[in-house]
């Protein structure tokens, strides 16, 4: 039985789970997702985890907030004035916009935290930053 490298595509089933036993993402029953190992389309866990199994094994493990959505980092988060905004922008907390981060426009999508009169908070870190992730994968085949 062939055993799954980085570089191999293969087809699995996985599911994502948060410690209070929310599921944060998964693959529908009837459509195996596929992908080349090592490519990091998903999170960098599942990369680590599918490296060795077998076509056909199952595996749980628990991920670090590192190797799932990462590590949350206050640095990602900043307060601007509310007049750096147009007066039409939804400023309401939980809003989520792209913002352009650098002067070469590149866009970061943000999530706001905070609205003040005068200030705003965004938040750059990925929803789940800093959330360990039960990972459960069943590797389908090695498609090549």
């Amino acid at each position: 039985m062939a055993r799954v490298e980085m570089g191999d595509r293969i087809r699995v089933y996985y599911r994502g789970i948060l410690e209070n036993d929310h599921v944060v993402d998964e693959t529908p029953q009837d459509e195996p997702f596929e992908f080349e190992v090592g490519e990091g389309v998903v999170f960098l866990g599942l990369d680590e985890v599918v490296v060795g199994m077998d076509e056909g094994e199952v595996r749980s493990v628990v991920l670090s907030p590192e190797r799932a959505f990462g590590a949350y980092n206050p640095e990602l988060v900043i307060e601007l004035e509310r007049s750096k905004f147009p007066p039409d922008t939804p400023l309401k907390v939980g809003t989520q916009m792209e913002v352009q981060s650098d002067p070469n426009g590149t866009l970061v999508e943000v999530t706001v935290t905070g609205v003040t009169e005068e200030t705003v908070t965004l938040d750059a870190n990925h929803s789940l930053a800093g959330e360990e992730v039960t990972l459960w994968v069943h590797v389908l085949e090695i498609v090549g």
